[in-house]
């Protein structure tokens, strides 16, 4: 069965219905936008300073040790790596997010289509590299914010139960197909000062 990758973060939507405090709604709003421009390899977006500060820091704690991108040129070399490889495209299931005036924290099941030639450069047994696989894990993330809703440091931590499955032609969501359905639902850069005006 395909994933309607409409509602791959239907916990930040709810929550950002039950958010008032202008601060926090800025925070979801843009984490919303900054993951349907990651899915639609429209990073350069991301990393404007509208929604980032100039020296952003990410911390990836990973079973096999700490990937540390530390600076926006890291950070961009990253985002491109996802489009170049084709492994830009995430869904999520089984998630709950809390906010606060720091930033956000979240934990959920983190479903991210791979080509099967990605998966044998990083070791995995894959019996066809042309096919696609789902990789699947838990995945808890502390996102820190400024007091301008801008990103300043992304602390993911995956977990362990880490599994790789071949996808059906049918089930796999593409690049396009996001951009097709989520480009015209992105939402505009919020801060503190315009939250109130976006919310109506």
């Amino acid at each position: 069965m395909k994933f309607d990758i409409t509602q791959r973060m239907s916990e930040v939507n709810d929550l950002m219905k039950r958010t008032d405090n202008p601060l926090h709604w800025s925070i979801l709003n843009n984490y919303v936008r900054h993951a349907i421009l990651e899915l639609c390899n429209e990073w350069r977006l991301i990393v404007a300073p509208e929604m980032m500060v100039p020296h952003p820091v990410y911390r990836f704690h990973e079973p096999t040790g700490l990937k540390l991108l530390d600076g926006m040129e890291a950070v961009c070399a990253e985002y491109e790596s996802y489009a170049k490889r084709g492994i830009a495209v995430i869904y999520h299931t089984e998630g709950r997010v809390e906010v606060g005036d720091y930033g956000f924290i979240t934990e959920f099941k983190q479903h991210r289509f791979w080509p099967g030639s990605e998966l044998r450069k990083m070791g995995d047994d894959v019996d066809d590299p042309e096919a696609t696989y789902l990789v699947t894990l838990t995945q808890m993330m502390c996102w820190l914010y400024d007091d301008q809703a801008r990103l300043i440091e992304e602390r993911v931590y995956r977990g362990r139960d880490r599994i790789v499955a071949k996808c059906r032609p049918e089930e796999v969501v593409s690049s396009q197909e996001c951009r097709d359905k989520l480009m015209p639902l992105l939402p505009p850069v919020a801060t503190p000062a315009n939250a109130s005006q976006l919310r109506k």
